[in-house]
């Protein structure tokens, strides 16, 4: 272990002990509330989906329960991670493990005229197929936090050597040609939440030398990345080839709808329930997915704009209960220059943004994609422009997009937690987050024109270790 390796340890040591869990708190969210007591997506989010997806979403929503005051039993009780014998009873999957007979029970203590699809036990809520008639009744029930629209999300990422993990081992903008460091991220685990992963084909499977494997698919099937989206995260994150954490265990979950990159809110919903309450504390989660706001332009073309934002309640309390329970979740800033803030789940500390630097001016400074969004939610910044990673058949791909920045971070945070020993293993994720970005390079990230950078705090995170 070389001079500055051993400080940036001790440094990471060092906060990880000591940063206050008090900085764990919840920024306010202004959400789409309409007159009918029901969260709304917007309109186009629903507007280029597949059939299947727009049946599986029709009249259902997702409900939240208020939490409990002190003293007092959540509306649905949280499941235990151990039976009484100390045996595991955890799910193999992200499927519920509700009975019928407990939804009947919710049923009726609600008088509910509707289908319960999924009970989110560690969340206190429901996924509901009902009339939306039934979910503005159920909105104004006393017991009841919110009831949103289930709507979706699509994977956060702009197709376009590769100086990109070049960067990831250098305090400065450098290229040296090489990417080292003492640590790989052996022994910790990163969950992909995302298109899936082809390991049926052989280069896919030498990417990643058997730490890779599948663990669920939302469609039933085995896990089949047709549409790349997958393949490049995981690559960035812990690939051989072109990863950050070239030794670290990858688990596999599909959540998207069938070839496409759209995905269902309760999707994510239930894979961080199944996470809040499985997954062990300091296990890594990469969420690379977005919502965004589209509208015509004069010419009736589909084009971005900010507007009020996208806000989902379910979902900033599923990743904040995984958060609690000691989960790491990295998630993409996203590609549309907006705010942050303005946007789930990027606008809760409960996560760890990343926003994307671009090849332009490199290495003379890292500047921003001219994509990335913005604000101060954002923790730290990795490349996402012009960068190499691997396609769905083993081939080298050349991206855009937050969607490989956040892998990147995925892949810093499983050498870091190498490198720390046991410390992430203490559940305490805001003292990791915090620790994490005491260990970045302040002033180096610009502007897309190299001018100092505003919206957001210029930090740069390596892989030190």
């Amino acid at each position: 272990m070389n001079k500055n390796t051993s400080k940036h340890f001790k440094t990471l040591q060092s906060a990880l002990v000591t940063i206050s869990l008090s900085l764990g708190f919840v920024l306010p969210v202004h959400a789409q509330l309409d007159s009918s007591g029901i969260y709304k997506a917007p309109i186009s989010s629903t507007a280029a989906i597949s059939a299947t997806l727009k049946a599986k979403l029709k009249d259902t929503y997702l409900v939240m329960f208020k939490e409990p005051k002190r003293g007092q039993q959540p509306f649905i009780q949280a499941p235990n991670k151990l039976n009484v014998t100390g045996t595991s009873t955890a799910s193999t999957t992200f499927t519920s493990n509700s009975t019928w007979q407990e939804k009947q029970y919710i049923v009726d203590q609600l008088h509910l005229d509707g289908e319960i699809i999924s009970v989110y036990n560690a969340l206190n809520g429901i996924h509901v197929r009902m009339s939306e008639e039934e979910a503005s009744r159920l909105s104004r029930d006393k017991r009841v936090s919110s009831v949103s629209e289930n709507s979706i999300s699509t994977i956060s990422n702009h197709p376009s050597p590769s100086w990109g993990l070049d960067r990831m081992d250098d305090p400065v903008p450098n290229v040296d040609g090489s990417y080292s460091t003492n640590n790989t991220g052996a022994g910790q685990t990163i969950y992909i939440l995302d298109s899936g992963l082809n390991l049926h084909e052989p280069a896919v499977a030498a990417e990643f030398g058997g730490r890779a494997s599948v663990f669920w698919d939302v469609n039933g099937q085995g896990g089949r990345d047709g549409n790349g989206h997958g393949s490049m995260v995981a690559s960035a994150a812990a690939g051989k080839t072109y990863g950050v954490a070239k030794g670290a265990k990858l688990i596999i979950a599909k959540v998207t709808d069938g070839n496409t990159g759209n995905s269902q809110n309760s999707t994510h919903v239930l894979a961080f329930n199944w996470l809040a309450t499985n997954a062990p504390a300091g296990s890594i989660v990469n969420w690379s997915h977005g919502y965004t706001n589209k509208r015509r332009d004069s010419e009736g073309e589909l084009v971005y704009y900010c507007g009020r934002g996208v806000k989902v309640p379910a979902l900033e309390r599923a990743i904040k209960k995984a958060h609690d329970a000691g989960i790491i979740v990295v998630v993409a800033a996203g590609n549309d220059g907006c705010n942050t803030a303005k946007y789930t789940p990027t606008n809760i500390p409960e996560t760890f943004v990343v926003g994307g630097t671009s090849r332009l001016g490199f290495p003379n400074s890292d500047r921003k994609y001219d994509g990335s969004r913005t604000g101060w939610d954002i923790d730290a910044f990795a490349p996402g422009e012009s960068v190499s990673v691997m396609g769905p058949y083993g081939n080298r791909v050349v991206v855009n997009g937050t969607s490989i920045s956040a892998p990147y971070i995925s892949g810093v945070f499983a050498v870091a937690c190498q490198a720390a020993g046991t410390l992430c293993k203490s559940g305490n994720t805001a003292s990791l987050y915090n620790a994490l970005k005491g260990t970045g390079t302040l002033g180096t990230v610009t502007n897309t024109n190299g001018t100092p950078l505003t919206g957001a705090t210029s930090r740069f995170i390596t892989a030190q270790w």
